[in-house]
């Protein structure tokens, strides 16, 4: 069955009509014969009929109820005075139920006692003297109005007794059926909600993870590119370091050879004191080389400090070379 229609308010009240009207049918086969009368018969068909009350939106749809209760009217009574009865009565039940004690949801006792007094007025103000009169109307008794009222009395108690437990009682748990229903739907909102809120901060938690992740790969990559590029200065600085160290040398070397060597065959005094100069240019050009060496063989790169520092020892060494020349 489709779920818009039965969602549907007034399908809904047809059908409930239809149920709790054939109840009532059912119920009419429990019998209590009244003494006295022989058209009147007491049943529990009642207390489908006030039930109903409950349940229907529309009053309207308890006219179904009504009739199809009227149904199992015996052949000796009115099925005209059974839906007239039941309908004058249903209409005070419904306004009564609609007007005061659907607002007593949370007064249990009083709507109790309220529910009770609503029946008792149904049965003894609606039902019994809508009963006599239309069964007088239709010349089906002839009995005075007062002798009949109470003698049909009498002889209800069972059925007024048995209609105000069940139908109070079931009242009782239909009222916790709604308020149970009505603190579900505040928890499914609740639960909605907070499903909400929580979806919505893992979104965020996983946006900021996304973000984070993607700075960690960005910062990754900054300190390779970064790592090969220090990399490769080094390896420079360490090539330039051996170039220095062992390329550079290597002629320098020879050439302090060479330079010894003409200053002890040369006896020429103004040869030998060039080849002396010579000699001494090499060999702080040789302590140079050395020092840079030195600084270099590590493949750190020089700082300012450094640098500062560098330069103040090479500016002694050339110093010293002039103070011995």
């Amino acid at each position: 069955m489709d779920k818009n229609l039965l969602k549907n308010q007034h399908f809904r009240d047809m059908i409930l009509s239809v149920i709790f009207g054939l109840l009532s049918a059912l119920l009419s086969l429990v019998k209590f014969n009244i003494p006295g009368f022989t058209a009147a018969i007491s049943s529990l068909n009642e207390i489908p009929l006030l039930i109903s009350v409950f349940y229907l939106v529309n009053p309207f749809y308890l006219i179904i109820s009504v009739v199809i209760s009227a149904l199992t009217t015996p052949e000796q009574g009115s099925i005209y005075s059974t839906i007239l009865m039941h309908a004058g009565g249903l209409a005070f039940f419904g306004t009564y139920y609609h007007l005061l004690l659907k607002r007593l949801t949370d007064e249990i006792i009083r709507s109790i006692l309220l529910c009770a007094l609503g029946i008792v007025i149904y049965y003894t103000v609606f039902l019994v003297p809508i009963f006599i009169i239309t069964n007088q109307l239709l010349g089906l008794n002839n009995t005075d109005f007062i002798p009949f009222y109470k003698e049909l009395g009498q002889s209800l108690h069972f059925e007024l007794v048995t209609s105000l437990l069940v139908v109070t009682l079931f009242l009782i748990q239909f009222n916790y059926s709604k308020r149970l229903k009505k603190y579900s739907t505040k928890l499914e909102d609740v639960v909605s909600e907070r499903t909400e809120e929580l979806r919505s901060t893992i979104e965020e938690l996983n946006h900021a993870n996304e973000e984070l992740t993607s700075m960690n790969d960005g910062l990754d990559l900054m300190v390779k590119n970064r790592t090969e590029e220090l990399e490769e200065r080094n390896y420079q600085l360490t090539e330039y370091a051996f170039i220095n160290s062992h390329l550079l040398r290597a002629p320098l070397a020879r050439v302090l050879g060479l330079t010894d060597l003409i200053r002890m065959e040369t006896t020429d005094p103004k040869t030998q004191d060039l080849m002396d100069k010579l000699f001494n240019s090499c060999e702080e050009l040789d302590e140079i080389i050395k020092l840079m060496s030195t600084q270099l063989s590590d493949g750190s790169i020089l700082n300012s400090a450094q640098k500062e520092d560098l330069k103040n020892r090479i500016n002694e060494i050339i110093a010293q070379r002039d103070n011995l020349s």
